[in-house]
């Protein structure tokens, strides 16, 4: 129980840290999507997100997300042949809000599963969905419940997983020393060093520097020189996606031009045509949500255009938008394989999902199987790069995957 917990957290500060912040306001919302498409008694779903609050900038439309995938699911005949309705609450980020919304949707409105967990908040109300035997069928598999809770079903790889990813790809690019700069603003992102030497020791042959930065430091020259001093040729900064040009910035001023490495999910506009992100290298959760070229993204982003045309030209369409897409499609799947009807429960919902083996929704999700009492743990991942103002898939969209001695290396890492 010590090792999930101490993995949860490192999952949850890298939840904390590395996704874009930017204020915006608080207010609440929610909605219901109806079931317009086809007649008869819909399956009633949940859906739950923080769109409002500190991080609106990017997860801001994620319910007109939530409200496609519904129009789009009942246009084609529905899940299962049955139509669905998808109710929708905003917890603003707020925790007390969050818990209760999920009340609300379990109680009241008597859904039988929430597909899409898009609060960051979640950890508040993950043991009562558990007591009441609710699944929640897929959301920013950043959060920490969908490691350490069976009853959430993760639609992407896990945040331990992606980190060795972006050592590995920091290895394959012929690099010998990641230099990783962490928040010094709370004291659980230093909880980042342990993870980051746990992917330097399961990777082999890459070291590791590290340092510490703060949002409001006039510039980052001295931890710059340092990772130089250290011989460093990667460079990874744990910190909000505004700060990560200005430390690339400083480093540059000095000489100083490490190959970025991050994940996809902490990307900015702002790294894209810039000078220091030019063949950056990222790993990722989920497929690239722009790759085209991937039949079950171009059915996303055709599903956008049609619904909501504006989205994909907003600064809110950011990676985060293929999550509540993938819960949909991952609840299509259990539907399908599980027989589902408006009167089935929840436990037939799981049902649905066990019966699944290697889901991954037509490439958007690597390889998953969900199994009863154990919380899944995909161990493939994606791979991009940022090539001028572009984001690129690698491996023509294939995942990557951890070998079986670097899995178990690395639950062992989590275990502590």
């Amino acid at each position: 129980m010590n090792g999930k917990r101490r993995g949860a957290a490192l999952w949850a500060l890298l939840t904390a840290v590395l996704v874009a912040v930017a204020a915006c306001s608080s207010s609440d919302s929610n909605s219901g999507t109806d079931a317009e498409a086809l007649s008869g008694k819909p399956v009633v779903l949940g859906a739950i997100c923080s769109c409002s609050g500190a991080q609106s900038a990017t997860l801001g439309r994620l319910k007109d997300v939530f409200d496609t995938w519904a129009k789009s699911v009942n246009a084609r005949g529905g899940a299962n042949g049955y139509p669905v309705k998808v109710i929708v609450e905003d917890d603003g980020g707020d925790p007390a809000r969050s818990l209760r919304a999920v009340r609300k949707l379990v109680e009241q409105d008597k859904v039988v599963a929430i597909v899409g967990d898009s609060s960051l908040v979640d950890a508040t109300w993950a043991d009562y969905v558990t007591e009441k035997d609710i699944p929640v069928v897929g959301g920013l598999s950043v959060e920490s419940p969908f490691l350490t809770h069976p009853d959430f079903f993760i639609t992407g790889a896990p945040v331990p997983v992606t980190t060795v990813g972006i050592w590995e790809a920091a290895k394959a690019a012929g690099k010998k020393k990641v230099g990783l700069l962490y928040c010094s603003e709370t004291p659980v992102c230093a909880q980042l060093e342990g993870l980051g030497k746990a992917a330097s020791a399961i990777v082999g042959d890459v070291g590791i520097a590290t340092g510490k930065i703060s949002a409001t430091a006039p510039d980052y020259t001295a931890p710059c020189l340092a990772l130089k001093d250290e011989g460093v040729d990667a460079l990874f900064v744990a910190h909000n996606s505004e700060v990560v040009p200005r430390v690339t910035d400083s480093c540059a001023q000095q000489g100083f031009t490490p190959t970025v490495i991050s994940q996809t999910p902490t990307l900015g506009p702002s790294w894209l045509g810039h000078n220091g992100f030019d063949g950056a290298l990222l790993s990722s959760p989920t497929v690239l949500y722009t790759d085209e070229s991937v039949p079950a993204v171009k059915e996303f982003l055709d599903a956008l255009d049609t619904y909501y045309p504006d989205l994909r030209k907003s600064r809110q369409f950011t990676y985060d938008t293929i999550y509540p897409w993938a819960s949909g499609k991952l609840f299509e799947a259990a539907a399908k394989a599980g027989n589902l009807g408006p009167d089935s429960t929840s436990a037939d919902v799981k049902k649905g999902l066990y019966a699944l083996k290697d889901e991954t929704l037509g490439g958007i999700i690597p390889p998953t199987t969900f199994t009863e009492g154990q919380p899944a743990f995909p161990t493939c991942y994606f791979q991009a790069a940022i090539q001028g103002d572009k984001v690129v898939s690698l491996n023509k969209g294939a995942t990557k995957c951890l070998t079986e001695t670097q899995t178990t290396q690395l639950v062992q890492a989590l275990k502590g």
